[in-house]
């Protein structure tokens, strides 16, 4: 039987994050040989081998098609791809490795406030310099396709390989594109992010290569995995709202569905039931306010380990994107 590869984030801050991630789902990482080994197991699905590599590392993997599945940033995803790279799928956000690819100009730049005074200044500079103004950034890819996108113009890309935020003052660019979780770093250097400047939200997620490799692969294993995985993150990103339903309201589904992004766990309820609500973590504030002004209280907040569904949504994305091929 063939091997399942799994790649995951070798060391580093990553490397933890993903570790308290799969110990908070049950899933129980081994390596093979000792801690130094970068080879290894999942305890009670061993038909999963993991490797530990970069985070960088494994996106060039699974674009390339030579794992089956890896976790890793959308941000290196994006910027690692290229006109041969084989297809890949997002199967299930983690929740952390938040941040964003942003553009940021100098803070005393006070009439560059967003794209469109961007585009103007950038033109203006050459003609007035004769030369291009210059973007640092190591993400080459993702800025190109993102102006392209944007008709931004008259700029020339500069490598970065150092602290990119530091560029401008150092006179090799005179804006810049990096990647940032709170701004604090970009602020602290004079600088200062377009309004509209955010090129890509990013986060730590699991892929999939979507190629040949996973023929004559028995997927079962890896459907316990990502059911387990999904089940774990929806959680994460979710709370249940428990409330007695006192009162008939034939719109209330339909109203919390659209208003809240929330939804009944056993369907729509009769009088006198308890019903279980799930609700996004950011809505339930305003959500509890709108059951309590309706009749319906008191209501009891709890947080989920684990919201298994009957479908998988990660499970069916791979699902789907093995039988397109």
């Amino acid at each position: 039987m063939n091997s399942i590869l799994l790649a995951l984030p070798s060391k580093g801050r990553l490397h933890d994050q993903m570790n308290k991630f799969f110990e908070s789902s049950g899933i129980i990482l081994k390596r093979s040989g000792g801690q130094r080994t970068y080879s290894g197991f999942i305890k009670d699905i061993e038909e999963i081998e993991i490797i530990y590599l970069s985070a960088t590392e494994i996106s060039s993997e699974l674009l390339k098609g030579n794992i089956h599945l890896g976790v890793t940033g959308i941000d290196l995803i994006e910027e690692g791809k290229t006109s041969v790279s084989k297809d890949v799928t997002l199967l299930s956000r983690l929740g952390f490795g938040k941040a964003n690819v942003v553009i940021a100009v100098p803070d005393h730049w006070i009439d560059v406030e967003n794209l469109r005074d961007l585009s103007e200044v950038l033109s203006e500079f050459r003609s007035y310099n004769n030369r291009r103004m210059r973007v640092a950034t190591k993400f080459s890819n993702i800025t190109r396709n993102f102006f392209t996108k944007n008709g931004i113009n008259n700029y020339r890309l500069v490598d970065s390989a150092g602290a990119t935020e530091g560029s401008p003052a150092a006179g090799t660019s005179e804006i810049i594109v990096d990647i940032t979780e709170t701004g604090q770093t970009i602020e602290a250097n004079n600088l200062k992010v377009l309004e509209d400047g955010i090129m890509l939200k990013s986060e730590i997620c699991i892929f999939s290569s979507t190629n040949d490799i996973w023929k004559d692969i028995d997927l079962k294993p890896v459907e316990r995995f990502l059911r387990i995985i999904s089940a774990r993150s929806e959680a994460l990103g979710n709370a249940e709202l428990l409330f007695d339903y006192s009162r008939e309201d034939k719109d209330l589904e339909i109203n919390l569905f659209r208003e809240f992004n929330s939804s009944f766990v056993n369907g729509s309820p009769n009088i006198g039931e308890s019903v279980s609500l799930i609700t996004p973590i950011s809505m339930v504030p305003s959500c509890t306010y709108y059951l309590t002004s309706n009749g319906y209280g008191p209501v009891r907040t709890t947080r989920p380990d684990f919201i298994y569904n009957q479908d998988s949504r990660s499970w069916n994305l791979l699902k789907n994107s093995i039988n397109s091929k």
